[in-house]
């Protein structure tokens, strides 16, 4: 079994090798064989996840404890072996060809992309043609397959049964990412940036097979052409953000706060009407900091779950069908913050207390552009910390002891810099430390509360500690929530508006930031480009979200989709089914949404919904044509 195994990763390197040699021409300028091989390595982690899931029922056929002694059995057993491997082969020949023209690794919404071309099996006529000699390699590779193939001699009953419980789990971990950790999601095509520096070398990491069963039942959507006119398109609404006229370049500190689980409805001073003007929230330190910050009437995440949030607030780029780190176009080629910001001579680092690959956020940290990322790992290797005593068991390292490490280190680093940090102590299973059990105690309704009380103490020590740094007025701070959070109790935060509902601020210790709650909306992805605008980036850039600076309040706007599309603005709220409007309320004079406008009559309807078109078309037609940063709006610009 373990020979037969062995001969598969063998075929899988092989494509590898084919799939550099026929796009020599994209990979040449840039790669060296002593990068090739250290990506090769990478590699194996994806090549395991992908023999481990098409070789599942091989595993389990040449190790049940019976039948191994009949012919057709062990026949069985073998093309159970041959035949994916085989299908495995042929399709990562084939992406190599394809590769050429999309420039990315083939994904499962390729079978929704041709479902109505007729004219498939001539052009898969003509590029065998001209490329047989992959067809010669998957002969060879065929034939390796069927006849390296080693039929088990037959052991008694006890061993195989003993070798089966021992195979399940491994290959179990191999499927997850060669990981047992609960706290470690299953490796995803993003996490190929863990070991890849350029998005053009994600796709010799990766192989088509696990590409194809990673994306296989996500939800993607074929691009939609509400606009005919690319013209009418970008007057609608484009991506493109220029240099503010007359900005001057001022290279401030930036450091992110993304606090878990951080909803609206914790926030007292943004809920003094709920209870009959009793409400007090649980965020005494967050209420005093929205006081001196920068923020808007209402807020919104553009995120479901923790793992669509960094795209949101770094790369202003919204969850769409799915989480953006999970889909498809998880190795395109994005800008940041940190990417902006590092052409500008910026420091920047990332900051989770988690097990380094937990959740997958350093690989996302790394696709975005972060020069380090320091996790639960450097933590403990940092001396003049509590170290493993600052486990909370489960997560990570406690927000308290975190975030001081988070402020010590930026004491460190050279400015100007950008850091963000991700908490997570408010989090299931809703712990908090030793200590504090007797503080916050009986802090609500549920037990998630005590938690957010816990961070936002966290949050206070946090700013009690950068206020007395020498980079601490020479900073924009700028907090968010990640998601809001199921654990809400009051019925406007259970409604299609309310789910969304977060803190965003910016809070300037030098004052030259406003300090005042703006009519407007605002979103996480307006984060970056409302950054850049002030900071008077002198760069034009892709965001899809807007300067709140520099946007008049009426012309805001938000977008979330978890299951059905979103447009937010002004005091309205559009909903779809992705093609027609099923809803339209007024959220602030009617926030249980209890009233649907739809086809009433209000002129907002259609400018929203056309508005909502427009972005979706937009983000569509550049990330499936990996067209997300100024790399190809130069091109064409000079076409």
């Amino acid at each position: 079994m373990l020979v037969n195994l062995l001969i598969a990763y063998v075929c899988y390197e092989a494509c590898r090798l084919a799939f550099f040699f026929e796009n020599w021409s994209f990979y040449s300028a840039t790669m060296t064989w002593a990068n090739f091989w250290q990506l090769s390595r990478g590699g194996l982690l994806f090549d395991t996840a992908a023999i481990c899931f098409t070789n599942s029922l091989y595993l389990v056929l040449a190790l049940w404890p019976f039948w191994q002694q009949n012919r057709v059995y062990r026949t069985v057993t073998k093309w159970a072996f041959v035949l994916p491997n085989t299908v495995a082969v042929v399709i990562c020949l084939m992406d190599s060809v394809y590769f050429g023209f999309t420039q990315q690794r083939v994904t499962a919404n390729v079978f929704t992309e041709f479902q109505n071309e007729n004219n498939l099996g001539r052009i898969f006529g003509v590029e065998l043609l001209s490329h047989w000699y992959f067809l010669l390699l998957a002969v060879v590779l065929v034939a390796l397959l069927y006849k390296g193939y080693r039929t088990a001699k037959v052991v008694n009953r006890i061993t195989h049964a003993v070798w089966l419980l021992i195979m399940v789990p491994l290959a179990i971990a191999g499927m997850r990412g060669a990981t047992f950790r609960t706290a470690t999601r299953p490796i995803s095509m993003n996490d190929a940036y863990r070991y890849a520096d350029k998005p053009a070398d994600t796709y010799v990491v990766l192989n088509t097979p696990f590409s194809l069963i990673k994306t296989f039942g996500h939800k993607g959507i074929a691009t939609p052409r509400f606009f005919d006119s690319q013209a009418e398109l970008d007057s609608i609404y484009s991506p493109v953000h220029y240099p503010v006229e007359g900005a001057v370049p001022q290279k401030k500190n930036v450091v992110i706060l993304i606090v878990e689980s951080f909803a609206e409805e914790f926030i007292g001073s943004r809920n003094r009407h709920l209870d009959g003007g009793k409400y007090r929230g649980y965020t005494p330190f967050a209420d005093s900091l929205l006081a001196q910050s920068l923020t808007w009437e209402h807020t919104f995440c553009n995120s479901w779950t923790s793992i669509d949030a960094m795209p949101a607030v770094l790369a202003s780029i919204p969850q769409m069908f799915d989480p953006f780190v999970l889909s498809p176009f998880s190795v395109n080629k994005i800008n940041s913050l940190a990417t902006e910001l590092g052409k500008w001579g910026y420091q920047t680092a990332f900051f989770h207390g988690a097990e380094n690959q937990s959740m997958g956020f350093h690989a996302f940290s790394q696709a975005a552009g972060y020069q380090h990322y320091y996790g639960r790992e450097e933590y403990y290797a940092d001396k003049r910390f509590g170290g493993k005593n600052d486990f909370d068991g489960t997560w990570g390292i406690w927000d308290e002891p975190f975030l001081q490490y988070f402020c010590t280190k930026m004491t460190d680093m050279k400015q100007p810099f950008l850091t963000t940090v991700f908490t997570l102590s408010s989090h299931h299973p809703y712990a908090i430390p030793e200590k504090y059990k007797n503080v916050f105690k009986d802090e609500g309704i549920h037990k998630l509360h005590k938690c957010i009380r816990y961070t936002d103490h966290a949050l206070r020590r946090f700013f009690e500690s950068a206020a007395k740094q020498p980079w601490y007025k020479n900073t924009i701070f700028v907090l968010s929530a990640d998601h809001a959070s199921s654990k809400t109790t009051h019925a406007e935060y259970k409604t299609e508006v309310g789910d969304y509902r977060i803190p965003i601020l910016f809070f300037d210790p030098s004052g030259q930031l406003p300090r005042e709650c703006r009519k407007g909306v605002a979103q996480q992805i307006d984060i970056m480009p409302t950054l850049l605008g002030h900071l008077g980036y002198d760069r034009p850039y892709i965001a899809f979200g807007i300067d709140l600076l520099n946007t008049p309040a009426e012309k805001t706007w938000a977008f979330n989709w978890h299951q059905w599309p979103q447009f937010i603005q002004g005091n309205y709220s559009l909903i779809t089914d992705g093609q027609h409007v099923t809803g339209f309320y007024d959220y602030v004079g009617d926030p249980l949404l209890k009233h649907n406008l739809k086809d009433k009559g209000l002129p907002q309807q259609d400018s929203m919904e056309r508005q909502l078109q427009a972005f979706i078309q937009c983000y569509m037609q550049r990330m499936k044509a990996n067209d997300v940063t100024m790399d190809n709006q130069k091109k064409e610009n000079k076409q």
